[in-house]
């Protein structure tokens, strides 16, 4: 508002020393008209300048002063410049808006003709650009207000979002020790009392071994059978709580693409096809280490704004797609981690294949066997 006040201000005066040079005034009054022009100029650098509401009030008040003292004295053509005051002061004062305008009318009532109409236009003119102005700041507030309400909501959403993650974790930690708890109890109850049981067996085996060979004989085939019998549940009770290799490999691998999508802001989703069981520790850390390099190189160049991972078990290869919806490139160079990710599909005899056509995608082949990867 200031700046655009000064830059009409000196519009206004440029108008106001043109128009006293062509009235053919005197060298005197010439110079006086001078003197007020560049007074006039400090007074406005002044306003500009001062920074409390109370000293800028008081500096545009001494302005209007200088102006009816410099339209009564030196030229009437100063008065013009009496409504650029006015909108100074509603834009610091806009409740008084109002008993501004009308006070920047009341000049009217002692003007002349000839400066009648010149008045009225630049006073319908600056206070038009004051309501304009006033209107775009008021949507600047209302967008700085609306920007502090949703970086506020942004806020909680991420302390409930830290809170969720810490709740999980200690979810996570009490779900392990009500396993671990539970894993003991089991064995305590079941492999346990088994082998306590084949411990006794062996120790009466022991004492009847010399006297009564037959029944001792009895009591370690029955210590061996409980034996036998609590190792296998053992073996069961692994084989349960140990999950499948697909489980590993598929969850770990999704558990990367997420958290790369939560950490970029892309849309990330995985999707599995065939029997991904059948893949083996080996092949999935080919897998990983060649998606891990493809989404780092779809947040550094791609543009895009969403990823997606495709793991399928064809009849004769394993194939990983990672595609993207960002800008795509008809003449692809390898660099490193192109390079990278073929050495380790080339490792088992496999191949990687990147076409820029439509978006970006990086496809790693992998031949299948019997058992891949294992």
């Amino acid at each position: 508002m200031q700046l655009w006040t000064m830059g009409n201000k000196l519009l206004a005066l440029a108008f106001i020393m043109a128009s006293a040079y062509f009235a053919e005034v005197t060298a005197a009054h010439s110079s006086l008209l001078m003197l007020l022009a560049l007074l006039y100029i400090a007074l406005s650098m002044a306003v500009r300048l001062l920074g409390p509401i109370k000293a800028k009030t008081g500096a545009i008040g001494s302005v209007i002063l200088f102006l009816l003292a410099a339209s009564a004295y030196g030229s009437p053509l100063f008065v013009l410049l009496l409504p650029f005051s006015a909108c100074e002061l509603a834009f610091l004062h806009g409740r008084r808006r109002a008993m501004l305008q009308a006070g920047s009318l009341l000049p009217l009532l002692f003007l002349r003709d000839g400066l009648l109409a010149g008045y009225i236009f630049v006073a319908v003119a600056a206070w038009f650009h004051y309501l304009l102005y006033s209107a775009q700041l008021m949507k600047a507030i209302g967008f700085e207000e609306e920007l502090d309400r949703l970086r506020m909501k942004q806020e909680r959403l991420a302390r409930r979002l830290s809170d969720g993650q810490e709740l999980q974790r200690s979810s996570e930690y009490t779900h392990k020790l009500e396993e671990r708890n539970r894993l003991s109890q089991e064995i305590h109850d079941g492999v346990g009392h088994s082998m306590t049981g084949a411990l006794i067996q062996m120790e009466a085996a022991k004492r009847l071994l010399a006297r009564d060979p037959e029944r001792a004989g009895q009591l370690l085939d029955n210590a061996i059978g409980i034996s036998k019998g609590a190792i296998e549940e053992i073996r069961l009770t692994l084989h349960r709580l140990k999950p499948p290799t697909e489980q590993l490999g598929m969850s770990r691998l999704r558990e990367k693409v997420e958290s790369f999508g939560m950490s970029s802001g892309l849309q990330a989703g995985v999707s599995g096809n065939g029997d991904l069981e059948s893949i083996g520790p080996l092949y999935w850390k080919i897998i990983q280490d060649n998606v891990t390099e493809s989404l780092t190189n779809v947040l550094k160049y791609s543009g895009a704004t969403a990823v997606h991972v495709e793991v399928s078990v064809l009849k004769r290869y394993i194939k990983a797609v990672v595609t993207d919806n960002g800008r795509g490139k008809d003449k692809i160079v390898k660099g490193l981690g192109l390079k990278g990710m073929e050495e380790r599909a080339a490792s088992v005899g496999g191949t990687v294949v990147a076409d820029g056509s439509r978006g970006f995608s990086v496809t790693t082949l992998l031949p299948f066997g019997d058992k891949p990867g294992e």
